[in-house]
């Protein structure tokens, strides 16, 4: 009875069946989806942002490394930050983590999301599985950087993925600088790397 009087104590928390169901599909790295996960916890029982070094210890990060990670989170919309009136006119912070939710639930269409419509969020896994261990957050922000505001095509990055591999070499950095060598030749597309190269061996 103890042990039953312990466990209904400690309350619950209800989650969408749809952000395990669809997590390979999102952007998020493991340890995003985590601090997510603790996130959307604490918002179910309270009713401002969580103080960030007691979640810092929840999740075993670094209260920089959860910074970083919140950050990633906002910028990939899977949550953003809101302001609701309080008690005696304060205002609070809240984590809203609705977002990825509107994600993984209504996509385009209201279809569901699958690999083939989400090539954005497979250059993040497939990195990681070539490289075999999780992005840190100065990686993931390269990548979301490649993608948002360099305009790099998925396709591009997991290219210049395969080159680094075939090169052993496991870096972001070596990948920047194929995919600045194709920028500067103008090269956008596979077929066109693939020319290039060919046209570079005299085939």
């Amino acid at each position: 009875m103890a042990e039953l009087s312990s466990y209904l104590a400690a309350g619950q928390t209800s989650l969408s069946q749809a952000l395990f169901a669809h997590f390979s599909e999102t952007t998020l790295t493991h340890r995003e989806f985590i601090v997510y996960l603790f996130l959307a916890n604490w918002g179910q029982h309270h009713t401002e942002a969580p103080e960030l070094g007691a979640l810092a210890a929840a999740t075993k990060l670094k209260k920089q490394d959860l910074y970083t990670v919140i950050e990633t989170l906002i910028q990939k919309k899977a949550i953003q930050l809101v302001q609701r009136p309080g008690k005696g006119g304060r205002t609070l912070d809240q984590y809203d983590v609705t977002p990825l939710l509107d994600q993984v639930l209504k996509p385009a269409g209201g279809q569901a999301v699958s690999p083939a419509q989400a090539p954005n969020q497979q250059v993040f896994s497939q990195i990681e599985a070539e490289f075999g261990r999780p992005l840190s957050p100065i990686e993931q922000q390269t990548i979301t950087d490649w993608l948002t505001i360099d305009h790099y095509a998925p396709d591009m990055i997991n290219l210049a993925l395969r080159e680094a591999v075939l090169n052993q070499a496991y870096s972001l950095r070596y990948m920047d600088r194929i995919l600045l060598n194709w920028e500067k030749k103008h090269l956008t597309t596979p077929a066109q790397v693939q020319a290039e190269q060919e046209r570079h061996l005299g085939l």
